[in-house]
């Protein structure tokens, strides 16, 4: 069980740090820490972006961008 507020704050907290990451390398620190699977990182990285904290675009692989 997890907690998608505390997971979304990490999130965020991580970008402003960095600007930018991938979604493997977030899922591969949050897994760590929350039991969480990749598919509900991704639902909650599409959460985050339709709330307008960040935006998630594909290059080579999704990369995550904090909004300013």
């Amino acid at each position: 069980m997890f907690s998608k507020r505390k997971i979304a704050f990490k999130i965020l907290e991580y970008l402003r740090s960095r600007t930018k990451a991938s979604v493997k390398e977030l899922y591969e620190i949050l897994s760590k820490e929350f039991d969480i699977s990749y598919s509900q990182l991704s639902t909650l990285l599409m959460q985050l972006e339709i709330e307008g904290f960040l935006t998630v675009s594909e290059g080579k692989e999704y990369i995550v961008i904090l909004k300013k």
